[in-house]
């Protein structure tokens, strides 16, 4: 993981083998290590070992598949001609989760937000919706944007020693004769009328140009491939909202780019940093003792959220 403090802040680079998550206590974080596999943009794939690669398909896929303690899970995905993802759906222990244009659907009954189930839990974690399991060490993260979903991460608290399928799971499997981000480049450009030298010659990508050399000093020898992640993130996709900031938020804090804040209802403010469960007049201290902090959306300082 690269890690830059800055002001008592982090910069983070997300695009690594895994990723620690923050808590923040006042001046003081702290640091509790999950292992975190995450797609974003319109097709970046970060597993939970191993260099990050994109896939560019609105054919369902596999983002992992295991077994745990005699428990199943299996997450697929579904991108739209947007790039956005606009289908999720989650299993775990037979029970069968999807999110889909905006909604919710647990055993296919549409659900409110916070849902309390048996086997897990779903809620609003800032400005991001998470599921948690209740029987594995796991949680799915996903951010909503008009449209469908522009980031969504799977997170274990703990690693797990069975093996893994999907684009999360492992991908250097003895006896492959082709490794699976190969095999996908591969695909990418024998089904695309993109070439391998589109991007470098292109003035359009001067925006992941000019990104990358804003953040150069923290992503050093990775520059490149940033750059080639970036530019394959984008193409065709220049002129949507979401697909390129998509790609700048999970790299950098979203301050440093050009991309707008996310909106927040009522008098609510948007934050960087900012509590994942907004204080209440009649739960000022909602969440664990330890307030995780996320990009959320807050009260005005002093003041608290009116529940009916």
């Amino acid at each position: 993981m690269w890690l830059v403090y800055v002001n008592v802040l982090m910069f983070y680079v997300s695009l690594t083998p895994s990723l620690d998550s923050i808590v923040g206590l006042g001046n003081i974080s702290i640091l509790y290590q999950y292992y975190t596999c995450r797609t974003f943009g319109s097709g970046v794939v970060q597993p939970f070992s191993g260099s990050s690669f994109y896939v560019r398909s609105n054919c369902p896929f596999t983002l992992t598949r295991f077994t745990h303690n005699r428990v199943e899970c299996d997450i697929t995905t579904r991108r739209g001609d947007n790039g956005l993802l606009v289908r999720v759906e989650i299993i775990i222990n037979k029970v069968r989760t999807v999110v889909q244009n905006g909604s919710i659907l647990v055993e296919k009954k549409s659900v409110s937000l916070p849902y309390d189930h048996t086997y897990q839990h779903i809620f609003h974690y800032g400005i991001y919706t998470k599921l948690k399991s209740s029987l594995l060490p796991l949680s799915v993260t996903w951010h909503d944007v008009p449209g469908g979903i522009d980031s969504l991460r799977v997170e274990l608290e703990q690693k797990l020693s069975t093996d893994m399928t999907g684009l999360c799971g492992k991908h250097n499997v003895p006896g492959m004769t082709v490794k699976l981000p190969e095999l996908i480049a591969r695909l990418y450009y024998s089904n695309s009328n993109i070439s391998r030298n589109t991007f470098s010659s292109s003035s359009k990508y001067s925006v992941c140009n000019m990104f990358i050399s804003n953040t150069l000093e923290c992503l050093q020898v990775m520059a490149p491939q940033y750059s080639q992640l970036c530019q394959k993130n984008i193409y065709g996709y220049e002129m949507s909202k979401y697909i390129g900031c998509a790609f700048f938020n999970e790299v950098t804090w979203r301050r440093d780019t050009k991309c707008a804040e996310p909106s927040c209802s009522g008098d609510l403010v948007y934050v960087e940093q900012g509590a994942a469960f907004v204080p209440s007049c009649s739960n000022p201290n909602p969440g664990f003792s330890n307030q995780e902090l996320t990009s959320s959306c807050v009260c005005p300082k002093g003041e608290h959220y009116l529940t009916s």
